[in-house]
Protein backbone atom coordinates (compact mmCIF):
# COMPACT_ATOMS: atom_id res chain seq x y z
CA UNK A 1 0.00 0.00 0.00
CA UNK A 2 1.30 3.46 -0.85
CA UNK A 3 0.73 5.13 2.51
CA UNK A 4 3.14 7.96 1.67
CA UNK A 5 0.19 9.65 0.02
CA UNK A 6 -1.17 10.58 3.43
CA UNK A 7 1.58 12.82 4.67
CA UNK A 8 2.05 15.81 2.33
CA UNK A 9 0.39 18.99 3.41
CA UNK A 10 -1.57 17.90 6.46
CA UNK A 11 0.60 19.68 8.98
CA UNK A 12 0.74 22.80 6.84
CA UNK A 13 -2.99 23.32 7.38
CA UNK A 14 -2.74 24.68 10.92
CA UNK A 15 -0.16 26.78 12.76
CA UNK A 16 2.10 25.10 15.27
CA UNK A 17 1.00 25.76 18.83
CA UNK A 18 3.67 25.54 21.52
CA UNK A 19 2.92 24.09 24.92
CA UNK A 20 4.71 26.80 26.87
CA UNK A 21 3.41 29.93 28.52
CA UNK A 22 4.97 32.35 26.05
CA UNK A 23 3.08 31.01 23.02
CA UNK A 24 0.01 29.51 24.67
CA UNK A 25 -1.82 31.19 27.55
CA UNK A 26 -3.47 27.84 28.38
CA UNK A 27 -0.58 26.08 30.08
CA UNK A 28 -0.42 22.35 30.59
CA UNK A 29 2.16 19.79 31.61
CA UNK A 30 3.74 17.59 28.98
CA UNK A 31 5.34 14.43 30.19
CA UNK A 32 7.22 11.51 28.72
CA UNK A 33 7.36 10.96 24.99
CA UNK A 34 5.66 14.26 24.15
CA UNK A 35 8.83 16.12 25.09
CA UNK A 36 10.99 14.10 22.69
CA UNK A 37 12.15 15.77 19.49
CA UNK A 38 11.39 15.01 15.89
CA UNK A 39 15.02 14.01 15.47
CA UNK A 40 14.52 11.25 18.01
CA UNK A 41 11.28 10.18 16.31
CA UNK A 42 13.03 9.89 12.93
CA UNK A 43 15.84 7.84 14.50
CA UNK A 44 13.35 5.48 16.20
CA UNK A 45 11.42 4.84 12.98
CA UNK A 46 14.19 2.43 11.92
CA UNK A 47 12.69 -0.14 14.28
CA UNK A 48 8.96 0.33 14.76
CA UNK A 49 8.96 -2.49 17.33
CA UNK A 50 11.39 -0.67 19.62
CA UNK A 51 10.05 0.56 22.98
CA UNK A 52 11.20 4.12 22.11
CA UNK A 53 9.17 4.21 18.90
CA UNK A 54 6.16 2.56 20.55
CA UNK A 55 6.16 5.20 23.32
CA UNK A 56 6.21 8.02 20.77
CA UNK A 57 3.50 6.67 18.48
CA UNK A 58 1.48 5.79 21.60
CA UNK A 59 1.79 9.40 22.79
CA UNK A 60 0.55 10.66 19.42
CA UNK A 61 -2.40 8.26 19.34
CA UNK A 62 -3.27 9.04 22.96
CA UNK A 63 -3.10 12.79 22.45
CA UNK A 64 -5.33 12.60 19.38
CA UNK A 65 -7.79 10.34 21.24
CA UNK A 66 -7.92 12.86 24.09
CA UNK A 67 -8.59 15.61 21.56
CA UNK A 68 -11.87 13.85 20.79
CA UNK A 69 -13.01 14.99 24.23
CA UNK A 70 -11.93 18.63 24.15
CA UNK A 71 -12.40 19.51 20.47
CA UNK A 72 -15.87 20.97 19.84
CA UNK A 73 -18.25 18.93 17.67
CA UNK A 74 -15.90 15.96 17.61
CA UNK A 75 -16.64 12.28 18.05
CA UNK A 76 -13.51 11.07 16.23
CA UNK A 77 -10.79 13.42 15.00
CA UNK A 78 -9.02 10.63 13.09
CA UNK A 79 -11.86 8.62 11.54
CA UNK A 80 -9.71 6.59 9.16
CA UNK A 81 -6.15 7.25 10.24
CA UNK A 82 -4.32 4.28 11.71
CA UNK A 83 -0.92 4.28 13.43
CA UNK A 84 0.87 3.84 10.09
CA UNK A 85 -0.88 6.88 8.64
CA UNK A 86 -0.11 9.01 11.70
CA UNK A 87 3.50 7.85 11.55
CA UNK A 88 3.84 9.09 7.97
CA UNK A 89 2.22 12.43 8.73
CA UNK A 90 4.60 13.01 11.64
CA UNK A 91 7.61 11.74 9.68
CA UNK A 92 6.85 14.19 6.86
CA UNK A 93 6.89 17.10 9.30
CA UNK A 94 9.81 15.84 11.39
CA UNK A 95 12.08 15.34 8.38
CA UNK A 96 11.88 19.10 7.82
CA UNK A 97 11.81 20.21 11.48
CA UNK A 98 14.02 17.89 13.54
CA UNK A 99 14.10 20.27 16.52
CA UNK A 100 10.31 20.32 17.03
CA UNK A 101 8.89 18.41 19.98
CA UNK A 102 6.25 15.71 19.45
CA UNK A 103 3.71 17.58 21.55
CA UNK A 104 3.85 20.58 19.20
CA UNK A 105 3.65 18.41 16.10
CA UNK A 106 0.66 16.57 17.54
CA UNK A 107 -1.08 19.81 18.51
CA UNK A 108 -0.65 20.98 14.96
CA UNK A 109 -2.14 17.72 13.69
CA UNK A 110 -5.30 18.41 15.69
CA UNK A 111 -5.89 21.54 13.61
CA UNK A 112 -4.98 19.80 10.37
CA UNK A 113 -7.29 16.86 11.03
CA UNK A 114 -10.27 18.97 12.14
CA UNK A 115 -11.90 19.13 8.66
CA UNK A 116 -11.97 15.31 8.45
CA UNK A 117 -13.44 14.61 11.88
CA UNK A 118 -16.73 12.90 12.61
CA UNK A 119 -18.87 15.19 14.72
CA UNK A 120 -21.36 12.65 16.09
CA UNK A 121 -21.43 8.95 16.93
CA UNK A 122 -21.33 6.70 13.87
CA UNK A 123 -21.49 2.92 13.72
CA UNK A 124 -18.20 1.17 12.91
CA UNK A 125 -18.56 -1.38 10.10
CA UNK A 126 -16.27 -4.18 9.00
CA UNK A 127 -16.11 -4.19 5.19
CA UNK A 128 -14.30 -6.14 2.51
CA UNK A 129 -13.83 -9.81 1.76
CA UNK A 130 -11.86 -12.70 3.23
CA UNK A 131 -8.52 -11.34 2.02
CA UNK A 132 -8.94 -7.55 2.30
CA UNK A 133 -10.87 -6.08 5.20
CA UNK A 134 -11.14 -2.74 6.95
CA UNK A 135 -13.12 -1.11 9.73
CA UNK A 136 -14.78 2.12 8.67
CA UNK A 137 -17.43 4.40 10.11
CA UNK A 138 -20.81 4.42 8.38
CA UNK A 139 -20.49 8.22 8.14
CA UNK A 140 -17.20 7.83 6.26
CA UNK A 141 -18.76 5.32 3.86
CA UNK A 142 -21.46 7.91 3.13
CA UNK A 143 -18.82 10.55 2.45
CA UNK A 144 -16.97 8.09 0.22
CA UNK A 145 -20.14 7.24 -1.70
CA UNK A 146 -20.76 10.95 -2.35
CA UNK A 147 -17.14 11.51 -3.44
CA UNK A 148 -17.22 8.50 -5.77
CA UNK A 149 -20.50 9.75 -7.26
CA UNK A 150 -18.90 13.13 -7.98
CA UNK A 151 -16.19 11.29 -9.92
CA UNK A 152 -18.75 9.29 -11.87
CA UNK A 153 -17.57 6.00 -10.37
CA UNK A 154 -20.63 5.15 -8.28
CA UNK A 155 -24.35 5.60 -8.88
CA UNK A 156 -25.86 3.87 -5.85
CA UNK A 157 -27.39 5.30 -2.71
CA UNK A 158 -25.44 7.36 -0.18
CA UNK A 159 -26.56 5.11 2.65
CA UNK A 160 -23.30 3.96 4.25
CA UNK A 161 -23.76 0.38 3.02
CA UNK A 162 -20.82 -1.53 1.55
CA UNK A 163 -22.22 -3.23 -1.55
CA UNK A 164 -20.59 -4.97 -4.53
CA UNK A 165 -21.21 -1.79 -6.55
CA UNK A 166 -19.40 0.30 -3.92
CA UNK A 167 -16.53 -2.21 -3.78
CA UNK A 168 -16.17 -1.94 -7.59
CA UNK A 169 -16.24 1.85 -7.37
CA UNK A 170 -13.45 1.77 -4.78
CA UNK A 171 -11.43 -0.52 -7.08
CA UNK A 172 -11.92 1.85 -10.02
CA UNK A 173 -10.84 4.79 -7.89
CA UNK A 174 -7.82 2.91 -6.52
CA UNK A 175 -6.78 2.04 -10.08
CA UNK A 176 -7.09 5.70 -11.12
CA UNK A 177 -4.78 6.88 -8.32
CA UNK A 178 -2.38 3.92 -8.50
CA UNK A 179 -3.24 2.28 -5.19
CA UNK A 180 -3.64 -1.43 -4.53
CA UNK A 181 -6.96 -2.43 -6.14
CA UNK A 182 -8.61 -4.11 -3.17
CA UNK A 183 -12.02 -2.43 -3.29
CA UNK A 184 -11.61 -1.77 0.44
CA UNK A 185 -11.68 1.77 1.88
CA UNK A 186 -8.29 1.61 3.64
CA UNK A 187 -6.62 4.75 5.04
CA UNK A 188 -4.65 5.53 1.85
CA UNK A 189 -7.76 5.20 -0.32
CA UNK A 190 -9.87 7.35 1.98
CA UNK A 191 -7.13 9.99 2.18
CA UNK A 192 -6.86 10.29 -1.60
CA UNK A 193 -10.64 10.19 -2.05
CA UNK A 194 -11.72 12.55 0.71
CA UNK A 195 -8.72 14.90 0.64
CA UNK A 196 -8.17 15.52 -3.09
Amino acid sequence: MKMHLLAPGLLAVAPLVAANAQDNPRQFAVEGAGMLTCERFIAARGDTTSPDYQRMIGFIEGYLSAANLYEPDTFDLTPWHNAAALDLIVENHCAQHPEDRLVGVTQRMVGGLRPYRIARFSQMLEVGDGQNRAFVYETILRRAQAALQLRGLYSGAEDGTYTPALRDAFRDFQRSVRLNETGVPDPATLWKLLNP
